[in-house]
């Protein structure tokens, strides 16, 4: 059964599908017993569904497809993009609710635009508790006309009982020059935390950019692969990244891009995840 987390103005805005947050019993207890990931190693999932549409099947939603493929990661932390939240599209299904009930964990969806009478944005499933929901709107210089992108934030309460950020974004996918303030505005918000934070997203930025190289003057890639994710049939560039800060506070332990039948036809993106040792 779900507990809901939902502030006065957040619960007014669900009805609409703009923001909600919903916290799990079962959830919210010590993983401890779990053997895979251990108890202070935890495995993050970046994964964008293409809201739950598999890319050869127009007009088709299959978000049992994405729930499946997320099960299959173990992953304790999502950060998901593309998700729809009661669209017209989407049979006004709230997405990320209905992923997190099916999954058993604690779920925020944030709007980063109106869309087909509901709301199209970013959100994280979490195994631990949550708390302290951010939204920071991300930067635009060029095309005014171009789509609104945020960073997400939440804060998560290990079974260690540390506390960490997660966040989860999608950058500007025509012009560089917005990734580059995207970039730079990230930096910034993660400047202002009082704690270490994982960030997960499709970035719409390769490795070597110029975005990603400024995000890595203050973040850590969680990666040494460096492993291609679309597209998902012969994927030849990397655009979704985990990225954590400090780098003196995670310890980079495994990696994979997820290459399965499901995974290749779920959506346009592969999802990735690692799993991070958190260190003292």
């Amino acid at each position: 059964m779900k507990i809901p987390y939902i502030s006065l103005v957040s619960a007014v805005i669900l009805s609409i599908g703009i923001s909600s947050c919903g916290q799990n019993k079962a959830s919210q207890q010590s993983a401890s017993n779990k053997t895979e990931p251990t108890a202070e190693t935890i495995r993050v999932l970046t994964y964008n569904i293409h809201h739950a549409n598999p890319p050869e099947k127009e007009g088709t939603i299959d978000l049992k497809s994405i729930a499946e493929v997320i099960r299959e990661s173990k992953a304790d932390l999502v950060a998901i993009q593309e998700l729809d939240s009661v669209t017209e599209r989407s049979q006004r299904n709230f997405q990320l609710k209905s992923l997190a009930d099916e999954l058993d964990m604690n779920f925020h969806f944030f709007s980063a635009i109106p869309f087909q009478g509901g709301a199209y944005g970013v959100g994280i499933l979490s195994r631990f508790p949550i708390s302290e929901p951010q939204k920071i709107a991300l930067p635009e210089a060029t095309d005014k006309n171009a789509e609104d992108r945020i960073l997400g934030i939440l804060k998560i309460k290990l079974p260690s009982e540390k506390n960490i950020y997660f966040g989860t974004t999608h950058w500007d996918v025509s012009h560089q020059e917005n990734r580059e303030l995207q970039a730079k505005a990230t930096n910034e918000a993660v400047r202002q935390l009082d704690g270490p934070i994982i960030i997960g997203g499709d970035f719409n930025a390769k490795t070597d950019s110029k975005p990603m190289n400024l995000l890595r003057q203050v973040f850590t890639d969680a990666s040494k692969e460096f492993a291609p994710t679309i597209p998902t049939e012969n994927p030849n560039r990397r655009i979704d990244h985990i990225l954590y800060h400090p780098g003196n506070l995670f310890k980079l332990q495994d990696e994979e891009v997820m290459m399965t039948p499901l995974s290749q036809v779920a959506s346009d993106h592969l999802p990735f995840w690692v799993d991070l040792v958190v260190l003292d």
